[in-house]
């Protein structure tokens, strides 16, 4: 699957990055509390943004978990393939599981996604003792090119010392997907466990196998580092204005395939 760079300003309720692929579809919209979530929620420019964030940050503290629709929880489903063809043609190196707790779980293959045709994406699946589906995704942007923002004000959680974030999202059937994000240097990952991961020992081992991960080595080692973005009024990143008009050299520039020397 193809997925266009990502966007500097997101919706900072939900982490998972597979939502940003259904974003089209996704119906915005606040829900009356104790309701079930659909879609990505409001947007941060409109209105009653800031009171959907409040009521969802509250619900999620007196629950452990944000309540949302089957539909959300089907982002958090990948079809793996054998990992020799999930593999074929990735433009960085991913991670290895070898001397980590993850190679002690059953493997279910993995999937691999392109960012403006660089294959600089990752999931590989594993099933644990319980049966639970385990997802570990990776992403190099240096790689692509692409940046993240993240709202260090959800990032209350640490791995290895990284600022992170775990949510927990669960539909009325009682199916649940936890999910922790993180950041380090050019690489970014989420864990995702097919099961409620706030209040019980699932928690521990999740931020243990988050812990074991080696340390990544970036596909573009001598890139130039993105530029910091600059945040507005509201918090969140200003997307720079495209000029009129481009010279020659400009579209030159932006039409050459990006260099790692």
């Amino acid at each position: 699957m193809k997925i266009h760079r990502l966007l500097t300003k997101s919706w900072p309720w939900i982490v998972g990055v597979a939502a940003l692929t259904t974003a089209a579809q996704a119906m915005h919209g606040a829900q009356p509390a104790g309701t079930d979530s659909c879609g990505l929620g409001l947007p941060p420019d409109a209105a009653g943004f800031a009171q959907q964030k409040e009521q969802r940050a509250s619900e999620v503290k007196n629950n452990g978990f944000l309540r949302v629709c089957e539909a959300n929880l089907q982002r958090y489903s990948v079809t793996f393939v054998p990992m020799v063809a999930a593999t074929l043609g990735l433009d960085f190196e991913p991670v290895n599981l070898r001397s980590t707790p993850f190679a002690r779980l059953d493997s279910l293959g993995g999937r691999s996604e392109t960012v403006t045709d660089t294959q600089s994406r990752l999931y590989r699946g594993f099933r644990t003792p319980e049966g639970y589906t385990l997802t570990l995704f990776e992403h190099d942007m240096s790689a692509d090119g692409s940046s993240m923002w993240r709202d260090p004000k959800d990032e209350p959680e640490r791995i290895n010392g990284l600022p992170a974030r775990l949510l927990v999202l669960q539909a009325s059937s009682g199916r649940s997907v936890s999910v922790l994000s993180w950041l380090q240097g050019r690489r970014y990952y989420e864990i995702w466990l097919e099961a409620n991961a706030a209040r019980n020992p699932m928690r521990a081992r999740l931020f243990d196998l988050a812990s074991s991960l080696p340390l990544s080595v970036p596909a573009c080692p001598n890139e130039t580092p993105p530029r910091r973005a600059a945040l507005g009024p509201d918090g969140f990143p200003v997307d720079e204005p495209m000029p009129l008009t481009l010279t020659t050299e400009q579209m030159e520039a932006l039409s050459r395939e990006r260099s790692c020397k």
